[in-house]
């Protein structure tokens, strides 16, 4: 006790004289006189609950651990877990104040490094759980990963039937223009393209040609997405389509921007592209049709 009056400890002595409770560190010991009057007992009582069957197991697997490394006895039961260390105590050792006070370093160093085994043990079953998770997204099928996000993005979608497809599709809604999605599920990519072509140009119409082919080689320069021309010989035009294959897999990260930022290239370029192609006295009719009559 006259240790700890010379350490400036505040103590507590209870009603038998071999036990005194005492701060140190912000952290409450007891010290215990042995039978012997050699010897006491430090010990230091963490309200620690040991929880369900599996932290418990847990628990008593890292106290045993730091129990070998450090000369501390821990034990825990359901409310609290104990630290103890004993240690010899007489005048004949020198700088009593200095080795009582590393006795109790000690005994504080158990106590981190049962919290920093805990951590590890925590984040490592964590980082398990992850990556069995992510083993399950991985198995979900391109199309259903795809079909869960623009459910979340609020497009509405339907299966495209296409008997001679070989690749499964569906179309959706984005930004007031049906796109066709077509999945790739060995390589886990997807193909966006419009469902509609943008435009038809009749092939006898070379300005009309040039301008298109112009609207589609500016489109290509400006955005991600791929423009291109199609040419169908039935009907003798040349039409206007945009399209863009893409990597789609559960352990890219947020996948809800990233797919924002793929439909908003594709309805840039084919917005330019109708814009591009509009007759202005076309244009110019329908602003009349809507006039108010004067």
């Amino acid at each position: 006790m006259d240790t700890l009056k010379e350490m400036g400890i505040k103590m507590d002595i209870y009603n038998y004289d071999n036990y005194v409770w005492f701060d140190y560190q912000d952290m409450g010991f007891d010290a215990i006189e042995d039978k012997s009057d050699r010897y006491i007992i430090l010990e230091y009582m963490d309200l620690r609950e040991l929880g369900d069957a599996e932290n418990a197991e847990r628990l008593r697997r890292i106290f045993n651990k730091v129990s070998k490394n450090c000369d501390v006895v821990i034990s825990s039961s359901v409310k609290f877990t104990r630290y103890r260390r004993k240690i010899l105590f007489i005048e004949e050792i020198p700088n009593l104040e200095g080795y009582l006070r590393y006795e109790l370093e000690e005994l504080i160093r158990a106590t981190e490094i049962v919290n920093e085994e805990l951590q590890k043990e925590l984040e490592k079953e964590n980082k398990t759980i992850e990556q069995n998770d992510l083993k399950d997204l991985e198995s979900t099928p391109t199309k259903d990963l795809f079909i869960e996000t623009i459910t979340e993005m609020d497009c509405g979608y339907e299966v495209w039937h296409d008997k001679e497809a070989y690749f499964e599709s569906i179309v959706f809604d984005y930004q007031t223009v049906k796109w066709r999605a077509t999945f790739y599920e060995s390589s886990r990519k997807v193909l966006i393209e419009n469902l509609y072509s943008i435009c038809g140009v009749e092939l006898n119409n070379p300005d009309k040609l040039k301008k298109l082919r112009e609207a589609i080689n500016n489109a290509n320069q400006q955005y991600d997405a791929i423009a291109i021309y199609d040419i169908d010989y039935k009907r003798y035009k040349m039409y206007a389509e945009v399209g863009y294959t893409i990597p789609f897999m559960a352990e890219m990260p947020n996948l809800i921007s990233y797919l924002h930022s793929v439909l908003n290239a594709l309805s840039d370029a084919y917005t330019d592209i109708k814009f591009e192609m509009e007759d202005p006295e076309e244009i110019e009719d329908k602003y009349h049709l809507y006039q108010e009559p004067s």
